[in-house]
Formats: structure tokens, C-alpha cells, sequence
């Protein structure tokens, strides 16, 4: 499934384009167009956008609980890779955009700090969303220092100049290693924690039908890492080749996943613009308001570059990079990068409408060979000076290469998707009823139902359907410690009756909890172990306390 924004020379949504009109290839090979869909936000506006019905108190699903006609847009306010100050102005900016909030625009607002905080979930109204901004507190935000945002020099010129006029030169060069090696390190940490969020906001969206436009607010997310040389290298051109470490692979996969579950990366770039005269000495800035040094003299460090090229030659090269970053992954989903302006709310609502009117072309890719490698797709409109944009292709992943994937791996993702600070998963859909203990039953039953069509079933010479399902369930106190987790494999070998049954109904699959008097959350958990897809929910359990004589659990048990 591809998603298509068309717009004319003024950025206008091109409106009546038919299947026809769309030439797609994937690898430079045309491919037939099998699906075709057309949505128009300003049509979809007077259909009704409303949350789904209330579910019974015990029954649970993870099914999407917003119903709309309009693309859901879902605004990541990263405090993680943002400067505090840049924070309030992107707050000042949120409350501003959302006094102007189109009617019926569903959004939903989460924060990335420490973790990935879901603050509001999708609604249209704007009251709920202003009072989610104000839980973004900027002055906890646990931003990366200054080091890790920007290529800061460490030993102030006349430090450095002082230890190399001694002929201490591999003592500096000690120092700036050392330096570097602590920003690579926050660097890792701040890049694997971006990536993670990403992909638990992917698995969160991708049950959600249709395009999700997800509007990245932040300052930087590096993709590669420099040598911090300052000057006090020979050549420092040929050091930044030698050592500069690379995210870009890991980014590709993240935009893939992304682009899977129909999620259009907007990223905006929350640097606010400064003096654009470098050399000011109350604001010694760039125009993209990064830091240049205290130092505008010229002199050299070493015989290298002045301490003023050098710093201006990093701040280039970050803005330079994480901008390429933001265009990378905009590309790559079908979103659109935002730079180079202080006008963030309005850039926001460029955004959200940008993104609510596209075309969606369906198609089977006439390749059946799933060798793992990054396909090029290429859709093209017979009209002139309409220009298009769209996801830049996909990985041929094996449909059935999952199981191959490292036992520990895999144990590990389907760990993370029980965590509570990870946002709940609609990549596979199911439903679950809780059942507190009785003086019938003394434990605690948890009855699932899997929607089967999400399921991969693999008919085999027996006449059987063979499917396996792993069901779990991870119990947490009301603080949020974990207490107990356990789960069990499922394997289906299904007669034609029970495939109907599947089909029609969902596939049942069950827990049963042996816990102590007390309230608790539950985070229930299924996984299809041919795909690799993931559901996950919330539930909240509370055990009464009963005499062991009443065939209860033996213990009054204390509240965890």
C-alpha cells in the first residue's frame, strides 16, 4: 500500500486524479495497480469522529478506539533531543496552534524524555489537548547537555593554544578523546532510545486504518558522529572519515516500520532562529541559532583551522546533518521536512493538512523473491506540474523469516511490548476478558480472543491449518513495579470447523493467575509466532481477600 500526496505548483491538493492517471514501479519494473482509494479531508469533515463504545467493565481489547473519516495526526513533542529553552518555546507555539485546531482533526499528543509518555489519545477536543501540553514539564525534561546537542568545543582557545604552545600536544589530544568518547556515549544512549520510541509509536498506530501523520518536534537526531578535533589534529578531514560512526542503517529500518503501518514522519525542527551575524558579540550565533564559540579572533590552534572555523565548521555540519536526517526520514514515509522558520504552529498545521488529503495505490509486487533488500518504489502521474510524494520503497523481508530470527532477540521484543512504559501495540488485534477469583474458581482466568484474520495460517499436506500464538500476561502493583509474568505457546492444528470458527469468531487462547490479595495492572500480551506481530492491553485486576477455608488463596494477602 502506497500512499500519494499530490499537490500543484502552489502546494495545493490535486484532487481528481484516477487510478489511470498513476504509473507505479518498484525497481524500475511496472507494476499493476490492484487498489485504489481516494481521501479527501475536506469531504471527510462532516463525518462524524467519535470514540468507539465504552467496553464492560472486565472485557478489554486493543482494538482502536477512535473511529474516523479524517487521518489522525499525532503530534511527539521530543524533549529527549530538544534544549530546554527551545521546550517552552515549542510549548508557547503547541498552545497557540491548538487555539486554532481544525474541527473534527483527531490528535493525540506524546512526549519523548527518559521514555516514550502517551499524554493524550486521540480526541477532538482542544481543551484535553492544551491540558496535555501542560503536563510537558520542560524544566524536567531530561534533554541531552549541550555537549550531545551541539559540537561545543571543550577546552576554551586559550586552554588549547596554551597546552600546544607547551608541547603538551598528546595531552590535549587525550582530553578532546576522552571528550569525545562521553559524547558518543550519550550519543548511542539518546539514538537507540529515539528509535525505540519510534517503533513503539509504529505498533501503536498500525491498527489504526489509513495514513496517521505523525509530527516529529524536535532539535536534532544525528546520523552520524564526528571527532570533536578542535584543531589539535594534523587533518582533521581524514580523522572525521577514519572515525565518524553511522546511524543510517538503523534509520532506514525504523522508517520502514514506520512506513508499514501507514505512519507519515513531519519532522519539525524546534531550534529557534537567532541573530544570523556570527560574529555579534551579545549573541554569538549562527542564523540557525547554534553556538559558535566565545572566541571570533581567528587564531589558529596548532597551525589547523582558526578556533572560528572550526566551530562554525561543526555547527554547519550538525545542522547539515540532523537535517538530512529529517529529510530521510520524511522521504522515506511520505511526510515532509520543516526547517529554518520560528513559526512552529504554523508549520504544525502545514503539516496536519498536508498530510489529510492523498491517494492510495495497492499493489502486489511481481518479485517474490523476499531477499531482505531495500526496493525502490517509483509512482509517476500523466500530468504535467503535479508533484507527487510518497513512500521511497520497502525491505523484501521473508514473510516467513521471523522464526529464523535469534530465539533471544525475540524474547526480548515480546518482553518490551509487556513493559508498562511502552505504549500499548494494535499491530495484532484481540480481545480478553478478565475474571477475578470466586469461591468457585480461586485464580484469577484470563479468557483472549485473537483476531483470526491477522493470523498466519499455513495449510499443510494433512489438510490441517497450523498457526502458533504465544499469550502472555505481566502483573504489576499500582505503582508500577512488576511482580509476576508468565505465558504459554499455543499451536493450532485446525480442521476445516474450527478454521470457520476462527475466521468468523477469533482464536481463544487462555491464562490463569495465582496472586495475592491486592489491586493490581495487568499488561496482556499476544503474538503471532509466524509474523512476528504483537498486541498488547491494559487491564487493571483487584483480588479480594478471602479465607483460606473458603478455597480462596491461602493467604489475606497484602495490597503490593
Amino acid at each position: 500500500m502506497v500512499d500519494v500526496v499530490a499537490t500543484d505548483h502552489k502546494g495545493r491538493p490535486v484532487k481528481d486524479l484516477k487510478a489511470d492517471d498513476f504509473t507505479l514501479e518498484e525497481e524500475k519494473k511496472p507494476q499493476k495497480i490492484r487498489g485504489f482509494s481516494f481521501q479527501d479531508a475536506d469531504a471527510s469533515q462532516m463525518s462524524a469522529s467519535a470514540p468507539a463504545p465504552t467496553l464492560p467493565p472486565n472485557r478489554i481489547s486493543n482494538t482502536p478506539r477512535f473511529k474516523s473519516s479524517t487521518p489522525l495526526t499525532i503530534i511527539l513533542i521530543d524533549g529527549l533531543n530538544t534544549n530546554r529553552k527551545d521546550l517552552i518555546y515549542v510549548k508557547d507555539e503547541m498552545f497557540r496552534m491548538l487555539e486554532k485546531l481544525p474541527a473534527g482533526q483527531p490528535v493525540a499528543i506524546y512526549a519523548l524524555g527518559s521514555r516514550l509518555r502517551l499524554l493524550q489519545d486521540f480526541t477532538t477536543d482542544s481543551a484535553l489537548l492544551k491540558q496535555a501540553m501542560h503536563n510537558v514539564n520542560s524544566k524536567s525534561a531530561p534533554s541531552v547537555d549541550t555537549a550531545t546537542i551541539q559540537s561545543e568545543p571543550f577546552l576554551s582557545s586559550g586552554i588549547a593554544g596554551a597546552l600546544n604552545e607547551m608541547g603538551m600536544q598528546g595531552m590535549l589530544q587525550q582530553i578532546q578523546a576522552f571528550k569525545q568518547d562521553n559524547v558518543t556515549y550519550q550519543t548511542n544512549f539518546r539514538v537507540a532510545l529515539t528509535l525505540a520510541a519510534l517503533k513503539s509509536l509504529a505498533r501503536n498506530l498500525s491498527g489504526y486504518p489509513g495514513r496517521k501523520n505523525l509530527i516529529w518536534v524536535s532539535e536534532l537526531f544525528p546520523s552520524y558522529i564526528f571527532p570533536m578535533d578542535n584543531g589539535a589534529g594534523s587533518n582533521l578531514e581524514q580523522q572525521a572519515r577514519s572515525v565518524q560512526q553511522s546511524y543510517a542503517d538503523e534509520i532506514e529500518q525504523v522508517t520502514d516500520i514506520l512506513a508499514n503501518s501507514h505512519v507519515a514522519v513531519y519532522p519539525v525542527d524546534a531550534r529557534i532562529l537567532g541573530n544570523s551575524d556570527p560574529y555579534s558579540n551579545l549573541s554569538n550565533v549562527d542564523s540557525q541559532g547554534n553556538y559558535l564559540g566565545r572566541s571570533a579572533t581567528g587564531r589558529g590552534v596548532g597551525g589547523g583551522l582558526s578556533r572560528t572555523q572550526s566551530e562554525m565548521s561543526l555547527s554547519v555540519n550538525d545542522s547539515l546533518d540532523s537535517h538530512s536526517t529529517m529529510n530521510t526520514i520524511a522521504d522515506e514515509t511520505g511526510g515532509r521536512a520543516f526547517y529554518n522558520t520560528n513559526d512552529l504552529k504554523g508549520v504544525i498545521r502545514e503539516g496536519m493538512r498536508d498530510g489529510s488529503t492523498y491517494y492510495t495505490l495497492g499493489y502486489y509486487p511481481a518479485d517474490k523473491n523476499w531477499d531482505g533488500k531495500f526496493r525502490r518504489i517509483t509512482v509517476k502521474v500523466n500530468r504535467h506540474g503535479v508533484k507527487l510524494r510518497f513512500r521511497q520503497g520497502y525491505y523484501a523481508s521473508d514473510p516467513e523469516g521471523y522464526p529464523k530470527i535469534d530465539a533471544k532477540q525475540r524474547a526480548a521484543d515480546f518482553g518490551r511490548s509487556l513493559s508498562l512504559e511502552t505504549p500499548v501495540s494494535t499491530a495484532l488485534l484481540f480481545q480478553a476478558v478478565v475474571i477475578p477469583p470466586s469461591a468457585k474458581n480461586p485464580k484469577v482466568q484470563i479468557n483472549y480472543g485473537v483476531d483470526g484474520h491477522a493470523l498466519t495460517f499455513d495449510p499443510s499436506n494433512d489438510g490441517l491449518q497450523h498457526a502458533s500464538i504465544d499469550c502472555a500476561v505481566e502483573v504489576y502493583s499500582q505503582k508500577g513495579k512488576s511482580i509476576h509474568v508468565q505465558g504459554n505457546t499455543f499451536n493450532a492444528a485446525l480442521k476445516p470447523p474450527q478454521y470457520k470458527f476462527v475466521m468468523q469468531k477469533f482464536f481463544p487462547c487462555n491464562q490463569v493467575l495465582d496472586v495475592p490479595a491486592g489491586n493490581y495492572v495487568l499488561r496482556l500480551g499476544v503474538r503471532d509466532n509466524k509474523s512476528g506481530l504483537i498486541g498488547t492491553a491494559n487491564a487493571t485486576l483487584a483480588v479480594p481477600a478471602s479465607p483460606a477455608a473458603e478455597g480462596g488463596t491461602g493467604s489475606q494477602g497484602k495490597k503490593p
